[in-house]
């Protein structure tokens, strides 16, 4: 089936309906592609997923360390959430920020999957 290259905001007419989901299928498809080829993609979802865990982990460290030690002060609970939710700095010897290499989701799909190349 060939493709056609049409732009997002002109409104096909008279097509039937079998096309009209071609298209816009594979309009949906390019826009998943280029989000999984996105090498900021790992970072957002690993953000977010680190966001969370790091939210549930300071309230079970404050839960643990009430359950041991008695009630803890606002100020010391405090203090535990900004060190766990604050990322920690990672410099090089020279004092310069260190970046991780860029990596698509494609690039560690691929990866993972045997024969994800084709």
């Amino acid at each position: 089936m060939p493709y056609v290259l049409i732009p997002d905001d002109y409104t096909l007419k008279k097509v039937t309906k079998l096309q009209g989901k071609g298209v816009d299928s594979k309009r949906w498809h390019d826009n998943v592609e280029a989000l999984l080829s996105n090498p900021n993609t790992p970072l957002v979802i690993g953000g977010i997923i680190t966001a969370f865990f790091g939210v549930k982990l300071a309230e079970d460290v404050i839960a643990d360390l009430e359950n041991r030690l008695g009630a803890l002060s606002e100020d010391v609970k405090q203090g535990i959430r900004d060190t766990v939710y604050k990322p920690p700095v990672i410099t090089t010897p020279g004092g310069t920020p260190f970046r991780p290499p860029s990596i698509s989701l494609e690039q560690i799909i691929k990866a993972i999957i045997p024969g994800g190349d084709d």
